[in-house]
């Protein structure tokens, strides 16, 4: 398993790297000033846990001591949605997301339930969103508590559902009933991809890793058209 998601992480990491020439100088405090300023929050919320999420991770990124005081009512709001049975699964993703970074006090007995509720959805998923928000979401939970198996048993079946929305161009749609494809349903696809080989019980289908394989190339060559 750990060749074949090596094959996909390079994959993604090439898709990185044709935005590199849009870096120029290194990060100012000038820029820094902007970004605490253009991120402030008078209530000390960002509306989203999506938001919130994006926002502290820009901190991180740009190196950013002094940022706003978000941590208890970021931390309610992902403890409230971690804790209800009935959360979507794009909130149960997104709250997992912030839980990694302000590390919440959260019951460790709301894990196993979360991972059961996204294994669940697994079986009946059918959007590529669907599958990028579950496996993302027991990505999640495999790094922030060792106490869940979340290892997934039909890992092929669950990949060829993904491959099943790829186009022969090297995009993705997002769901059958939808006839566009683009690139940036191809970088969630990939990742969803990744996560599935990270997260198998077995070895994947060296068949289906070699089709994905001839679908990065197609979607590279698209790429560099640009």
């Amino acid at each position: 398993m750990d060749r074949n998601l090596g094959i996909l992480v390079a994959a993604l990491l090439l898709v990185a790297s044709t935005c590199e020439s849009a870096i120029f100088n290194p990060v100012s405090e000038s820029h820094r000033s902007a970004a605490s300023e253009l991120l402030s929050s008078a209530d000390g919320s960002f509306g989203s846990l999506e938001e919130t999420y994006e926002a502290l991770k820009t901190f991180e990124v740009l190196g950013i001591e002094k940022k706003p005081d978000i941590r208890t009512s970021a931390c309610v709001s992902a403890v409230k949605i971690l804790s209800s049975t009935s959360s979507a699964l794009k909130d149960l993703f997104h709250a997992l997301r912030v839980n990694g970074v302000l590390k919440c006090e959260l019951n460790d007995q709301a894990f196993p339930g979360i991972g059961s509720k996204l294994k669940d959805s697994l079986n009946g998923a059918s959007s590529l969103l669907d599958f990028y928000y579950s496996i993302g979401g027991l990505i999640l939970i495999k790094d922030q508590t060792s106490e869940v198996d979340v290892h997934i048993s039909d890992a092929d079946r669950i990949f060829r559902s993904i491959k099943a929305l790829s186009q022969s161009d090297g995009r993705w749609r997002l769901n059958s009933n939808n006839p566009e494809s683009s690139n940036d349903a191809a970088g969630i696809a990939l990742e969803a991809l990744s996560g599935v080989i990270s997260l198998a019980s077995s070895e994947i289908d060296s068949s289906l890793i070699a089709t994905l394989k001839n679908d990065i190339s197609k979607l590279f060559d698209g790429v560099e058209k640009y």
